[in-house]
């Protein structure tokens, strides 16, 4: 008999249960596209102190390239 009263109440929370999973899956997706966008930022930064060191050693023309960097940071963080 108690069994019985547990298999209602189960299948009373199924739909609570169906959400639950649908968020989770949701916010699964969400931190994996986080963490991705953290790596390519991290990567842009590291690129682009490099690229300023080298500027400064031998005054090359990387102008062009350290304003696309900056600029794709600035687009990776405002979306944020």
């Amino acid at each position: 008999m108690e069994s019985t009263n547990i298999w209602e109440w189960l299948i009373q929370q199924s739909p609570v249960i169906v959400v639950m999973g649908i968020v989770i899956y949701w916010l699964s997706k969400r931190l994996v596209k986080s963490e991705e966008m953290k790596d390519v930022l991290s990567r842009d930064v590291v690129k682009l102190t490099t690229i300023w060191e080298e500027k400064y050693q031998n005054e090359s023309g990387n102008k062009d390239e350290i304003l696309r960097l900056l600029n794709e940071i600035k687009i990776i963080v405002s979306t944020r």
